[in-house]
């Protein structure tokens, strides 16, 4: 058997080994009209909603309030219940109430497994998700969401179980049990989940899921779930659009938040797949008032953008959503799996979710330089800043079937991609791909099996010019076979020299493991990659004793110096005079011998200059 597994391994290394694009790719592209395609069907655009000028005013009221760093949620909330009346378009309004119950956890479960930890050892596994704290003194936690079957039949509910892990995914702590209402089941393969962090306050999970009711048989809706993994508390929910029917169908949500950009006071967007009245589309959700445990959400009643329709729906779409800042703060959705197959369909839009109408605006649909291929499971990524580096990953089927990625580096525009990927295929088949942007920074994270003899779990990092810098081969180290339901949830761990990391299921799906570690050459490391701009960090703790820490970040290289001063200007330390490589650093100041006050610190380096103030209480 270990023969086997390493001829199996070999079969597949000079996917990673020389992994690179394709030159001179084709791109196919189509008006921004009405196309009919293979099957039939009408691919329209939906006019946006004629706003009035008192509507743009409030916009820009929002927006300016946003820009200030202002954090309190409630001053949102009332400028945006004051746009919902102007439009006509939205309804601003507490999450649903969701009879279920949420538990902080009081025990923990730790396993050890060769190469992998079982994070739970559950059967029925319903689906998983991952995220990582990026700011403060807990960055690096790494955060991990399961949803499983109920016990027995299908009257019992389905249950979420949320882990953390403080040591890159070695060991894990179980922190909260959420167990769903009634009969409600969790769709396969639909969870996902964020973290917003604030500055100088509480970190909170966001997590979102697929229900279905009367045990799996009965309406499709969305569920959400707040857990504040600070200090905990927690709430369970339900989404509700305007102008809900019995036999609309809403199913993969997806979520993202504009945290990179706007630490202290970041927004959380959602967008899912919508079935209705033979109609397929989608709907958008967005939370101005997120660092609370009873969130208030916005719903659009309008659709985004594309809409196809038809007789008869029978495939499964697919959305995924991402947020960037290009002058102004941006989302873009991708729409797969559509009738038009061939395609991957992009819109854009401001943070508002107003759906565009100009030409130029929307962000295009494309097939590639294998168009007649069938397309579908794209997955967005974006680093959430304004370096325009926009990934998005997708299974492909047809004439070569696989996984392949489209990126851009114009801010999501797909109507003209900088390139597109080789694609990975194996004899076997390819699971559902994930993948993740690093958060103001260089990378992309993204993962998938191959499945076959030994299934083999594959992550690769490239940045966003499309150079393949870090590749891991059988990641999961053949603990058993992984599921075929869905893909691998893609995060990333802080640790030197190896930043891999990834949650799975085995076959059945069975289980929640924990993959971390990749076999091949890793270049960029999670917690030093390359910055976008310079920036210096308020400390943290502030105020502080005996110690705190200072970090700030590096573009490129140059000379760097980061000096203490007292509330007079004199220099009292110096804590860093030398010449730095690009990247994030961090350095500890313990003043053991400084009197009680303020202190201010400077960083200077290649023209440029910032000044903190900290204060010290003994």
């Amino acid at each position: 058997m270990k023969k086997l597994a390493i001829l199996f391994i070999m079969a597949f290394m000079p996917y990673f080994a020389f992994a690179q694009e394709v030159p001179n790719a084709i791109n196919y592209v189509g008006p921004n009209t009405g196309s009919s395609n293979t099957e039939g069907v009408r691919v329209n655009d939906i006019p946006a909603p004629v706003l009035s000028e008192r509507y743009y005013q409030l916009e820009a009221q929002m927006k300016a309030l946003k820009q200030s760093g202002n954090s309190d949620g409630s001053k949102f909330i009332e400028l945006q219940k004051q746009m919902d009346a102007e439009s006509k378009q939205s309804v601003t309004e507490k999450g649903k109430q969701y009879n279920g119950t949420l538990i902080q956890a009081t025990n923990f479960e730790e396993f050890d497994a060769i190469g992998n930890t079982a994070v739970l050892t559950k059967s029925g596994m319903k689906g998983i998700a991952t995220a990582t704290e990026m700011r403060g003194t807990t960055a690096g936690k790494i955060w991990a969401v399961g949803g499983f079957q109920g016990a027995g039949t299908s009257a019992n509910p389905d249950s979420l179980r949320v882990f953390y892990s403080v040591n890159g995914g070695a060991t894990w702590v179980l922190y909260a049990l959420a167990s769903l209402g009634g009969t409600d089941k969790i769709n396969v393969g639909e969870i996902d989940c964020e973290i917003i962090e604030n500055v100088t306050g509480d970190k909170f999970l966001y997590v979102v899921y697929g229900l279905r009711q009367t045990g799996g048989t009965g309406k499709y809706f969305t569920g959400g779930m707040t857990l504040n993994i600070t200090t905990f508390a927690g709430t369970l929910y339900a989404f509700a659009w305007p102008g809900d029917a019995a036999t609309s169908r809403y199913y993969g949500p997806r979520i993202t938040s504009d945290n990179s950009v706007w630490p202290a006071g970041a927004w959380i967007y959602v967008a899912i797949s919508f079935d209705s009245g033979g109609v397929n589309t989608q709907k958008l959700v967005r939370c101005t008032s997120p660092y609370n445990t009873t969130p208030t959400w916005t719903y659009k009643a309008d659709r985004i953008f594309w809409n196809q329709s038809g007789s008869t729906i029978t495939r499964t779409l697919f959305t995924d959503i991402a947020f960037f800042s290009n002058g102004s703060d941006s989302i873009i959705v991708s729409f797969s799996g559509v009738p038009d197959s061939t395609k991957i369909f992009f819109s854009k839009m401001g943070i508002g979710g107003v759906s565009p109408t100009v030409a130029g605006q929307y962000a295009g649909f494309i097939g590639g330089s294998e168009p007649n291929n069938y397309k579908y499971g794209a997955r967005l990524s974006s680093n959430g800043n304004n370096s325009g580096s926009v990934f998005c990953i997708f299974n492909q089927s047809g004439t070569t079937t696989g996984v392949k990625y489209f990126r851009t580096t114009n801010f999501g525009d797909f109507s003209t991609i900088a390139g597109q990927s080789v694609i990975w295929t194996a004899t076997g088949g390819v699971s559902r791909p994930d993948i993740m942007g690093v958060r103001n920074a260089n990378t992309h994270r993204f993962g998938f099996f191959f499945y076959g003899d030994w299934d083999s779990l594959q992550y690769v990092s490239v940045n966003s010019s499309g150079a393949f810098n870090s590749t891991s081969t059988k990641m999961n180290g053949g603990n058993g076979f992984t599921t075929g339901f869905y893909g691998p949830a893609v995060g990333m761990r802080f640790a030197a020299n190896d930043s891999c990391f990834a949650l799975y299921s085995a076959t059945g799906p069975v289980n929640m493991w924990a993959a971390s570690g990749c076999t091949g050459t890793v270049t960029s490391v999670g917690n030093t990659e390359t910055p976008v701009s310079f920036s210096l960090s308020q400390n943290y703790p502030n105020p502080f004793n005996p110690v705190t820490k200072i970090a700030y970040a590096l573009p490129k290289s140059g000379l760097v110096t980061l000096r203490v001063y007292d509330i007079l200007g004199k220099e009292v330390a110096t804590l860093v005079n030398e010449m730095k490589n690009a990247g994030s650093y961090s350095v500890d100041f313990s003043p053991s011998n400084f009197t009680s006050g303020v202190y201010f610190y400077k960083l200077e380096t290649n023209g440029f200059s910032d000044i903190k103030k900290m204060m010290l209480i003994k």
